[in-house]
């Protein structure tokens, strides 16, 4: 038996929709990604609170999956929060910036608002744009893989807004 040392990658992650069908109709006509599979009962698996459900997985190239609950009875915006609507998002890779200006592209001849192609300090070029849903998304290309120059940068970044803005564990 082997023991825990970290996951290997990303299964899925959920989010909640209003409407399965304009969100499996984002998902798989503009972003390309296939419908997989679901999982629909009238009770959580996890909790065993009563709630009818429906939820459904997107897979997207790697075989990791976007995936979203449809609950019955809930019909208020999840996304009220005092956050700003731009901190919670999905990033989502893409293999070339020619790969990211065509997904603006069609993204905007759809009809939906695209921020960007915004380059962040030449490690990545994303868009930006909100799903049916409300969820915020980036389509990303990195142009070069993080290093560790790059971890030690960070390492530094997070010392220094710690000592600065105060931290529990600094």
């Amino acid at each position: 038996m082997t023991g825990f040392a970290r996951p290997r990658g990303l299964n899925h992650v959920a989010y909640v929709t209003r409407d399965t069908a304009a969100t499996k109709r984002f998902y798989t006509e503009l972003l390309g990604l296939r419908l997989v599979g679901y999982a629909m009962d009238d009770s959580v698996g996890s909790t065993g609170e009563p709630t009818t459900f429906l939820h459904t997985f997107f897979e997207m190239g790697d075989g990791s999956c976007l995936a979203f609950f449809e609950i019955e009875g809930v019909d208020v915006d999840h996304h009220e929060s005092p956050l700003p609507r731009w901190a919670p998002h999905i990033a989502l890779s893409l293999d070339s910036l020619e790969e990211v200006e065509a997904a603006r592209d069609r993204l905007v001849a759809a009809g939906v608002e695209v921020k960007g192609v915004v380059d962040h300090e030449g490690i990545w070029s994303s868009i930006y744009f909100f799903d049916p849903n409300g969820v915020r998304l980036e389509l990303t290309y990195q142009n070069r893989p993080l290093n560790d120059d790059d971890a030690a940068a960070a390492e530094k970044a997070v010392k220094t807004w710690a000592d600065e803005h105060g931290s529990v564990t600094a």
